[in-house]
């Protein structure tokens, strides 16, 4: 994964975990709105996860 997409990916994890304090912020915030974003973040989170572990290298022989 290139730097670029990696910090893209960081910047809009960031910009779900914004709507996700503003929705929760609401009076009566919507249960499908709330798991909506947070199965998105978890979907980015999973792929740069999978893409740093690529990257590694792996220390078994």
């Amino acid at each position: 994964m290139s730097i670029v997409l990696a910090h893209r990916l960081r910047g809009l994890h960031a910009l779900l975990e914004m709507a996700l304090k503003d929705e929760r912020a609401q009076p009566r915030p919507d249960d499908r709105t709330v798991a909506g974003i947070k199965k998105k973040k978890l979907a980015i989170k999973d792929r740069l996860a999978s893409a740093q572990a690529r990257q590694m290298p792996s220390a078994l022989p």
